[in-house]
């Protein structure tokens, strides 16, 4: 996963950014994601279709490129977590996937701010092959691209049913709190 495992991101905080950007509380705000999470995070709505759906519902002073930079404010790199992943990804026998849930907007920056993804065989990003977590079939994707069987592979998550739809399809599943358990439990797993 990225967002909380790679990347440290406050949906909270992106929503209250948001409502306070729209002008309306973040009950409201919340509401009316839901409505479009699902279109959003499968890439069937893009960022400036989000933009627009909510300039529609409130009305907008601000310009998309303000949207975006609010929409994004919440994300920074986890540097001790990437510097991992390379390491990782540079031993033998050893690859690297990424499956995330996101949006265009996200994704977007993601692509800006972590050049390490092209190090990664297989980078799964929800808005771009219209799937999301807990869906077997992204993690079928991901097992594909990366040429590995299920009973081969580790998933972390910071999310229990994402973790849950990971060992659904044969994967071992961790659910990720804090690096200082994660990063062992990856490195005795590997061992095994």
């Amino acid at each position: 996963d990225l967002g909380n495992v790679l990347v440290n991101y406050d949906g909270k905080a992106t929503l209250t950014a948001l409502s306070e950007l729209v002008g309306i509380s973040l009950e409201a705000i919340i509401a009316h994601y839901q409505t479009v999470e699902h279109a959003f995070g499968t890439g069937q709505l893009s960022g400036r279709g989000y933009y627009e759906l909510l300039d529609q519902a409130f009305g907008l002073s601000a310009g998309y490129d303000r949207f975006v930079t609010v929409v994004c404010r919440y994300q920074e790199r986890h540097e001790a977590a990437l510097a991992f992943a390379r390491d990782l990804q540079a031993q033998a026998n050893v690859v690297v996937g990424i499956i995330s849930n996101t949006n265009e907007v996200h994704a977007g920056w993601l692509h800006a701010n972590l050049p390490e993804l092209r190090l990664f065989p297989s980078v799964i990003l929800s808005n771009e092959v219209g799937l999301l977590k807990p869906d077997p079939a992204i993690f079928d994707l991901a097992l594909n691209q990366l040429g590995i069987s299920p009973e081969n592979a580790l998933f972390v998550d910071d999310l229990a049913e994402n973790v849950a739809g990971g060992t659904a399809v044969g994967l071992t599943g961790y659910l990720h709190k804090e690096w200082s358990l994660t990063r062992p439990f990856i490195n005795n797993w590997l061992q095994t």
